[in-house]
């Protein structure tokens, strides 16, 4: 069966921590790759395990494929902890098993920023809803994809939030200020949320016009109002987005149907990630983002990972034939 490699979270860090650009690479691959292929994701594209306990805590699994690096996998978020299963797209053989807590932050901190990148590269002035582990990561892929734009952090405690800023580089925190929620979306050409709030408290009638809300929080962030005043509409899988986040509350509360989604969807992620120019000119009114994480940018960065481990011998190697 031959070797696995194991690599613990601080290991990923050592290989990734430093390594932006290539990971922002590597997720722009995978998306250009879901754009071409097509089918990509496992079928579910995610799977559920409600665990028997009375805290209603459950396991996800999410798969897919990346042929243009030989790698695909599995994703399994349990609770408090993220893995990949990474094996090779052409054999299924074992490669790695990946620890992916801090990998996921930055996975969806890259796919965020790509997303307002692809749409609006001349972006001036972005907020950020969300001063967590994930909101951390996001400011830092924001800064990098944007290194001239103005960053609003929009939250409701200022102490906390200049705590936030000041964790920060310098060259991402000497451009960040604090705002309140509605003053910061009001101002902002772009907002993302990635939040873990209980009921939405974005008002889409705050939304600039021109202006893209790009929900990435698996909670509800906006308003229905959102959804109704939006234009354009960028999707990056809708299985996993009925299960989670703002399109699951709509449905859920608000009466929205998939024919309705479907109506309205612009593009898949995959498609701006092929063609952006055309979708910068297409999805010049009010944009609605719904990027809720797709299983071949996880696959993807655990790939990455696996490779600048093997450049400097990093990781723990299992030997499958003899263990």
């Amino acid at each position: 069966m031959g070797q696995l490699k194991i690599l613990s979270e601080q290991t990923v860090k050592r290989c990734l921590g430093d390594e932006i650009d290539a990971c922002f690479e590597v997720c722009a691959e995978a998306y250009r790759y879901y754009g071409r292929v097509g089918s990509v994701l496992s079928e579910p594209s995610s799977l559920y395990l409600q665990l028997p306990s009375d805290q209603g805590k459950k396991c996800r699994l999410k798969g897919a494929h990346f042929g243009d690096i030989g790698v695909a996998g599995f994703r399994l978020a349990s609770p408090g902890s993220y893995f990949t299963w990474v094996v090779n797209s052409q054999t299924g053989q074992p490669v790695g098993l990946v620890a992916e807590n801090w990998l996921h932050r930055r996975r969806t901190a890259v796919t965020g920023a790509l997303t307002l990148r692809w749409l609006r590269p001349d972006l001036r002035v972005v907020a950020l809803i969300g001063a967590g582990k994930i909101g951390f990561e996001c400011a830092i892929a924001l800064g990098h994809a944007f290194p001239d734009a103005r960053i609003i952090l929009g939250c409701r405690d200022e102490g906390r939030g200049e705590l936030f800023r000041k964790s920060l580089p310098y060259s991402v925190s000497s451009r960040m200020n604090i705002q309140a929620i509605e003053p910061a979306v009001r101002n902002a050409e772009a907002v993302l949320t990635i939040t873990k709030a209980s009921i939405a408290f974005i008002q889409g009638d705050w939304l600039r016009e021109g202006a893209i809300a790009l929900s990435m929080g698996g909670v509800p962030e906006f308003d229905f109002t959102t959804w109704q005043r939006s234009q354009h509409f960028i999707l990056d899988d809708l299985g996993y987005a009925l299960k989670q986040g703002d399109l699951h509350h709509w449905v859920k509360s608000d009466g929205l149907s998939v024919e309705q989604i479907q109506a309205r969807k612009t593009a898949l992620i995959g498609d701006v990630a092929l063609d952006p120019e055309k979708y910068q000119s297409v999805c010049s009114g009010l944009t609605l983002a719904v990027i809720q994480g797709m299983a071949v940018c996880d696959v993807a960065m655990a790939g990455l990972a696996l490779e600048r481990a093997s450049m400097i011998n990093a990781g723990r190697a299992v030997d499958l034939d003899s263990c």
